[in-house]
């Protein structure tokens, strides 16, 4: 019997674990190889913001990283989920770490980019929007919100940055993969920013390995950060989840369409 395909998961190693179980259980040997962590940011400032959490009309969520370190936070000072404001989560995905929490949703859009969570807010003259995100964001989001009225807070709470690859990790990895997954901008420029910086680990040439691979990126944002890495033929499933990434690798390996 031949061997599942490998596939290369490139989230944090906590994140990685439920992204692998889906990749196994679909017939795929997951390699895990991260190429970020997420690092806390002081608490000062996300403090200050929960302080101030009523005078907020609408609490914007675009990651579930920003979930996770937001609820922390919220824990940490013991406040009540009954006295946040208005939520909108860009995907399912999000939604559903807050909606275990007893967090209702008030909006989602269709399609599960930022921007488009914003646009389908609308008018948002003379409301206070709190945005709590990553040290380093996409400007567009906070820019797009201004542009459409918002009194907007932005709130740093962690910050990304470069992985260090662990020598298992670099061993899996030197033994090929059939396929590369990538789930956000920084994953893509942090797996390129390794394989600079650690040139004498790779066994094969990196170029002749990327040409041989499916890469599949969770969403056009991704892509177009992966576009700009010199990686071409990009998979991006139809629903911009892990879920949707898992059903992209099945049609690419496994499932052939037959014409009569």
């Amino acid at each position: 019997m031949p061997e599942a395909p490998r596939v290369l998961v490139t989230r944090t190693p906590n994140q990685a674990a439920a992204f692998s179980q889906r990749l196994a259980a679909a017939g795929f040997t997951p390699v895990e190889f991260p190429t970020i962590q997420l690092e806390p940011l002081p608490s000062e400032p996300v403090n200050e913001a929960l302080a101030q959490l009523a005078t907020f009309d609408w609490l914007i969520f675009t990651s579930g990283n920003a979930v996770d370190f937001f609820l922390r936070r919220f824990d940490a000072l013991e406040l009540a989920v009954g006295k946040l404001p208005r939520v909108a989560a860009v995907g399912s995905a999000t939604a559903r770490q807050l909606t275990e929490r007893g967090i209702s949703i008030d909006y989602m859009p269709d399609e599960f980019v930022g921007t488009e969570l914003v646009l389908g807010l609308g008018d948002l003259t003379g409301q206070k929007v709190l945005l709590p995100r990553a040290k380093i964001g996409r400007p567009e989001i906070a820019d797009l919100l201004q542009s459409q009225g918002a009194e907007l807070v932005e709130v740093a709470l962690y910050d990304t940055v470069t992985a260090v690859p662990t020598p298992k990790a670099w061993t899996e990895f030197n033994r090929g993969v059939e396929a590369i997954t990538f789930t956000s901008p920084s994953s893509v420029r942090n797996f390129f920013k390794i394989m600079a910086d650690y040139p004498a680990r790779l066994i094969a040439p990196l170029d002749k390995m990327l040409g041989q691979v499916a890469v599949v990126c969770i969403g056009p944002v991704t892509a177009e950060a992966a576009e700009e890495a010199g990686l071409t033929a990009i998979l991006i499933p139809t629903e911009y989840t892990i879920d949707g990434m898992v059903q992209q690798l099945k049609n690419a390996f496994f499932e052939v369409t037959t014409h009569d």
